[in-house]
């Protein structure tokens, strides 16, 4: 019998912030700040999905949470584990595989400059353009640089004209969702992943794969799925579904 193995995008597909939430519907807590404020929650839908697919598969989160950040989701990931929009995979035992520094490791090495210079770019315009930056790392590796605002706003248009606008260069890709915006570096993102862990654990016997995931970023890595999910009223169904049918 094949495994079922679930790669799950988090936020806005399985939890979600309150204002997000469907006006009158019962949610619970599902994740905290660094404080330790409650700021996502899940529906009764979202619950009985995901209990199910923890009783029935192997659940795989994937996501740009750094890993301090996941470990503030109320969900017990006792699987692989895909953060860093891809660029961070860590083994069931929390390790990094060794193909990690062998394959993913260089790609981030190689572009540490190039990341650096992005976030030197856009902090000299995050005070009048209205953003905040911040650059994520794992150990002394940048593995990616953000943006957000406090709306789905020019400011964010502002900023990605900021990178474009001089070109960007080949070795780094743009994530673009919402209020949020995201420098990753080719190799090291959600669908490369999503491939090489699928490859692992297809070493201990056949499985099936679903990706779950609600942006149009998250396209490539459900393409890299035999199956994909994505909620009602996610980015995906309102920019590709509506008006269709």
């Amino acid at each position: 019998m094949p495994r079922i193995v679930i790669f799950l995008d988090l936020d806005d597909t399985i939890l979600q912030t309150a204002p997000k939430c469907p006006p009158g519907e019962p949610v619970k807590p599902a994740a905290v700040d660094r404080a330790g404020r409650v700021l996502s929650f899940m529906t009764r839908a979202q619950r009985r999905l995901l209990e199910f697919w923890l009783e029935q598969g192997t659940v795989i989160p994937v996501t740009g949470r750094t890993d301090e950040a996941l470990a503030r989701v109320a969900i017990e990931f006792t699987s692989w584990r895909i953060t860093h929009h891809g660029a961070v995979i860590r083994r069931p035992d929390g390790a990094l595989p060794a193909w990690w520094h062998d394959r993913i490791r260089p790609l981030l090495a190689a572009a540490q400059p190039l990341l650096r210079e992005v976030a030197v770019n856009l902090g000299a315009g995050a005070a009048a353009g209205g953003y905040r930056v911040s650059c994520h790392a794992l150990g002394e590796w940048l593995t990616y640089v953000s943006v957000k605002a406090n709306e789905e706003d020019e400011a964010l248009t502002d900023a990605r004209a900021r990178l474009e606008e001089p070109g960007l260069l080949p070795e780094l890709a743009l994530h673009r969702n919402g209020a949020n915006l995201a420098v990753m570096v080719r190799g090291a993102q959600k669908h490369d992943a999503v491939r090489r862990v699928a490859m692992e654990l297809e070493r201990g016997g056949p499985i099936v794969t679903l990706g779950a995931g609600d942006s149009l970023t998250d396209i490539p890595f459900l393409q890299a799925c035999d199956f994909a999910l994505t909620p009602r009223n996610s980015q995906i169904q309102r920019e590709t579904w509506d008006g269709r049918f």
